[in-house]
């Protein structure tokens, strides 16, 4: 295996239905609203909902130490189910989002499947102390966002 890549599964609970889960989280252009971290998404092609193959978006992700810049495109979907994208540029792989509803509660998993392309982090990125900085800043952004989509839908819910 490629020591290069990175191998991340988040798991979110959040405590509402898996129809209003899935669209905020494709609503990918409101993700610096409510996500920690995320400091800016364009839409670089198609829409937000419904996610379709093909829909593309550039993110810059910030951490205390660098900041990240990359575009997805949505490879495969399965409405309410499933989002593939490929990821191009600062990080280069692929990501997944897989959706299930449980009693109320939605969970949403997301796997992460990348590399760091920019010289400097992708040559850290074989330092086992670098490393582990860098999956835990990924926790820490991928932490904050559960908070914050749950925060989001419990003012969302406290409006109506």
């Amino acid at each position: 295996m490629n020591s290069r890549i990175f191998s991340f599964k988040t798991m979110w609970h959040i405590p509402h239905d898996l129809e209003t889960v899935w669209d905020y989280v494709g609503m990918v252009a409101h993700y610096p609203q409510w996500w920690p971290g995320m400091k800016h998404v364009e839409i670089l092609h198609g829409h937000e909902l419904p996610v379709t193959v093909g829909n593309a978006f550039k993110f810059t992700v910030a951490s205390p130490l660098y900041q990240l810049c990359y575009t997805t495109t949505v490879t495969d979907c399965d409405l309410g189910k499933m989002i593939v994208a490929r990821s191009e540029g600062d990080l280069a792989g692929t990501g997944t989002w897989k959706f299930q509803e449980h009693a109320g509660e939605t969970q949403a998993a997301f796997i992460w499947e990348v590399q760091l392309t920019p010289p400097v982090l992708a040559a850290a990125s074989y330092i086992p102390r670098v490393r582990s900085v860098m999956h835990f800043f990924h926790d820490r952004l991928m932490n904050a966002g559960e908070q914050g989509l749950r925060q989001l839908l419990q003012q969302t819910a406290g409006l109506k």
